[in-house]
């Protein structure tokens, strides 16, 4: 995927574990990097430094991401349904996946999502970034192996925040989050999901849910949800003028 527009840009970000607050913004933030657990092999950075992470609006300036919410309001007007990975669509998902345990919904959205192929952007529709909604994601298109959806990794992410929303989570709760990946240099997508007092990240490159705490191989770029979008800087730099930060498209 693309990784981020001219005027979302910072060159160092703030730990992915402070964003994890609904309606708010904050300032002076020392971030602590904790050990990466999922792979001893896995490179991490760390800063002793203090950041912010400064909401920014309005989300106008995201289109593709505000495509995917026209997009889904019109496929709920017909009524339209995901194929895939359950072939009963979103009834039979949350029927499946249903829960008490809130924390059981989520290992389990992001264990369901994780199993649908994932395949660039560019092998799968011939263009370098295009952004799906679940409805989209989850159509097998004629040159794809029959029976198998795929999509790449904001693909993921999307399917994974509209499913917890079927499952009575709501977008305060939920951020999808733009990141560079330090270990393969390049943009990613993932979900963040506010639980416990901390933010767990669903990634469809980790097969389990993990505090972002525990994730260093991660800049935190920009979040966003339906209202807002979050901008991650340094302490004391000068966030992006609202009206600017569309000069690039980065989602």
């Amino acid at each position: 995927m693309l990784l981020y527009e001219s005027a979302v840009s910072p060159d160092t970000y703030p730990p992915l574990k402070y964003f994890l607050k609904a309606k708010t913004s904050y300032s002076s933030l020392m971030p602590r990097f904790f050990a990466l657990l999922l792979c001893t092999t896995l490179s991490g950075f760390a800063w002793d430094a203090e950041y912010q992470v400064v909401q920014q609006d309005p989300i106008g300036k995201f289109p593709k991401w505000t495509g995917i919410l026209a997009s889904v309001e019109t496929e709920l007007s017909k009524k339209a349904d995901i194929q895939a990975p359950y072939a009963g669509g979103w009834a039979d998902f949350i029927a499946k996946t249903q829960s008490p345990d809130r924390l059981a919904m989520i290992k389990k959205t992001n264990e369901t999502f994780n199993s649908m192929r994932y395949v660039p952007d560019q092998k799968n529709w011939g263009v370098p970034d295009l952004w799906n909604t679940p409805v989209q994601f989850t159509q097998s298109p004629d040159y794809v192996i029959s029976g198998r959806v795929s999509g790449d990794c904001e693909d993921h992410a999307i399917a994974k925040y509209y499913a917890l929303q079927k499952l009575g989570f709501t977008q305060d709760e939920l951020r999808i989050l733009v990141v560079k990946d330090l270990n393969l240099g390049v943009g990613h997508c993932i979900l963040g999901v506010i639980y416990g007092g901390q933010c767990l990240i669903l990634d469809n490159q980790i097969k389990s849910v993990w505090p972002a705490t525990q994730i260093q191989h991660y800049k935190p770029i920009y979040a966003i949800n339906e209202t807002h979008w979050w901008q991650f800087l340094p302490a004391g730099a000068a966030a992006a003028p609202a009206a600017a930060a569309g000069a690039g498209q980065s989602d």
